[in-house]
C-alpha cells in the first residue's frame, strides 16, 4: 500500500500569533500610506486637469448660447432636448417645493397649535396679539391669491402658439403684478413672524414644553423660508434657468464630435477629449477612496482583534507565574 502522505501543520504560540498580526497590521498601514500617496498625485494632477477643462468649458459655454441658432441640426436638437429635460427636472424641483412648503406649513401651524393649548389661558389675556395675527393671516391669503391669480392669466396668454410674443405686455403687467404681490406677502409674513414671536415671549412662561416647541416651529419656519425663497427663485427665472442648466450638462457630458465647424467647432472637440479624461479621472479617484476606505477598515479590525490576543496572552503569562 501507498503511504498516505501527511501534511505538516505548523502550531503558533499565542505570543507568536500576536507578533504575526503584529507584523500584518504593520504591512497594511504601509499600504495605507502607498495608496493614500497615489491619492494625493491623483488630486494634484485631477486639479490641473480639471482648470484646463474649466478653462474649455468657460470658452465653449457663452458661445454656445449666443450662436445657439446657427449650430448643426443634430447638436440643435441635442441641446434642445436637454433644455426640455431640465425644464421638467426644474418643474419637478417646484412641485417638491410647494409639497415641501405646505408640510412644513402643516407642521408650523401643529407646533403653534400645541403651543396654545397649553398656554391658552395666557392667549386668552392677550387678544390684541390674536387679532393682529388674524388681521395679518388674512393679508398672507388674499397676496397669495393675487399671486396664483396672475400665474394662471400668464399661464393662458402664454398658451396658444406664439402667445408670449403676442401678449408680452400683459404678460410683463402681470409679473409686475406677481412681484408686487409677492414682496407684499414678504412684508406681511415678516409682520406675522414678529407677531408670532411676541406671541411665543409669552410662551416661554410655559415651561421646557414651550421651549421645545418654539425651537422646532423657528427651525420650521427657516425652512419654510428657504424652500419658499428657492420655489419663486425658479418660478420667476425658470425659462433662463433651464437654458443654463441644460447648457452646462450638455457640454459636461458631450462625448462625441457635434460637427460645428470653426475654431468654436475644435474647442468643443478637444472638450469631448477633456470630458472623457475627466471622466477617468473621477473614476480613479472613486476607486482610490474604496481602496483606502477598505483598508482602513480592515486595519480597524485587525488591531481590534490583536488587541483580543494581547489580552489573552497577558493572561497566560499571568497564570503561568502563580
Amino acid at each position: 500500500m501507498a503511504k498516505r502522505s501527511r501534511q505538516r501543520v505548523h502550531r503558533m504560540t499565542i505570543a507568536q500569533f500576536h507578533r504575526y498580526l503584529d507584523d500584518r497590521r504593520r504591512e497594511l498601514e504601509a499600504c495605507y500610506k502607498e495608496v493614500e500617496e497615489v491619492q494625493f498625485q491623483f488630486n494634484d494632477i485631477f486639479k490641473l486637469e480639471l482648470e484646463a477643462w474649466q478653462a474649455k468649458f468657460s470658452y465653449c459655454y457663452p458661445r454656445i448660447a449666443a450662436q445657439r441658432q446657427e449650430m448643426p441640426e443634430a447638436f440643435a436638437r441635442l441641446i434642445d432636448r436637454t433644455e426640455q429635460e431640465e425644464l421638467e427636472r426644474l418643474r419637478a424641483e417646484i412641485a417638491e417645493l410647494e409639497k415641501e412648503v405646505e408640510e412644513a406649513q402643516a407642521r408650523s401651524d401643529d407646533l403653534l397649535a400645541q403651543a396654545r393649548g397649553v398656554t391658552l389661558t395666557l392667549r386668552e389675556a392677550n387678544p390684541e396679539l390674536n387679532e393682529r395675527e388674524e388681521e395679518l393671516k388674512s393679508l398672507m391669503a388674499r397676496y397669495q391669491d393675487e399671486y396664483a391669480q396672475a400665474f394662471e392669466e400668464i399661464e393662458v396668454l402664454q398658451s396658444p402658439f406664439l402667445g408670449s410674443l403676442r401678449h408680452f405686455f400683459e404678460i410683463r403687467k402681470l409679473r409686475e403684478t406677481q412681484k408686487t404681490a409677492r414682496k407684499q406677502q414678504a412684508s406681511t409674513l415678516t409682520a406675522l413672524q414678529k407677531v408670532r414671536a411676541e406671541w411665543l415671549e409669552w410662551v416661554e412662561m410655559a415651561g421646557d414644553t414651550q421651549a421645545e416647541l418654539r425651537q422646532n416651529w423657528q427651525q420650521t419656519e427657516i425652512e419654510m423660508s428657504q424652500n419658499q425663497a428657492r420655489h419663486d427663485h425658479l418660478v420667476d427665472n425658470l425659462e433662463d434657468l433651464a437654458v443654463q442648466a441644460a447648457l452646462q450638462r450638455m457640454l459636461e457630458e458631450l462625448n462625441e464630435s457635434p460637427g460645428v465647424p470653426g475654431e468654436l467647432g475644435a474647442a468643443l472637440d478637444e472638450l469631448v477629449e477633456r470630458n472623457r479624461v475627466r471622466r477617468s479621472y473621477e473614476e480613479g479617484l472613486r476607486a482610490v477612496a474604496e481602496v483606502l476606505g477598505l483598508t482602513k477598515g480592515v486595519g480597524e479590525g485587525l488591531t481590534r482583534f490583536q488587541r483580543s490576543v494581547a489580552t489573552v496572552l497577558q493572561e497566560e503569562r499571568r497564570y503561568s507565574l502563580m
